[in-house]
C-alpha cells in the first residue's frame, strides 16, 4: 500500500484490531489475528481522495467508528461482527507480535 499513514487507532474491544486513515481518503482495517501485513478491509472514506485525518472507536458501541477527513466530513462505519468480537489468548498472540518485532 504505498500510502501515508494519517492515524492508527486500537479498537476499544478487540486489541487485535486496528484502524488507519490515508493521505488519500482511506480507512483501512486490519485484524493482526488474521494477517499482520495486509488490511482486511479497505473503504474509501471521500470521494475526492482527500485525506482522512482522525479515526476513533465507539466506547460504547465497538462495531461504530468514525472518520473525519481534511473536508471537514465526518462518517460513521459499522464494522461486522468478526472484526469486534473478542478472541481467546488474543493478548498472548499480541505480546508474540510485539516481541517478534523487535528481532
Amino acid at each position: 500500500y504505498q500510502r501515508r499513514a494519517r492515524e492508527a487507532v486500537v479498537s476499544t474491544q478487540s486489541t487485535g484490531v486496528f484502524g488507519a486513515t490515508t493521505s488519500n481518503g482511506s480507512l483501512l482495517i486490519y485484524d493482526l489475528r488474521k494477517s499482520r501485513v495486509a488490511p482486511v478491509l479497505q473503504l474509501a472514506t471521500n470521494v475526492s481522495k482527500s485525506p482522512t485525518y482522525t479515526l476513533a472507536f465507539n466506547k460504547r458501541r465497538a462495531e461504530l467508528l468514525c472518520t473525519g477527513d481534511a473536508k471537514g466530513a465526518v462518517k460513521v462505519w459499522k464494522l461486522s461482527d468478526s472484526l469486534v468480537s473478542v478472541v481467546p489468548g488474543e493478548d498472548k498472540m499480541l505480546s508474540r507480535i510485539a516481541a517478534s518485532s523487535y528481532d
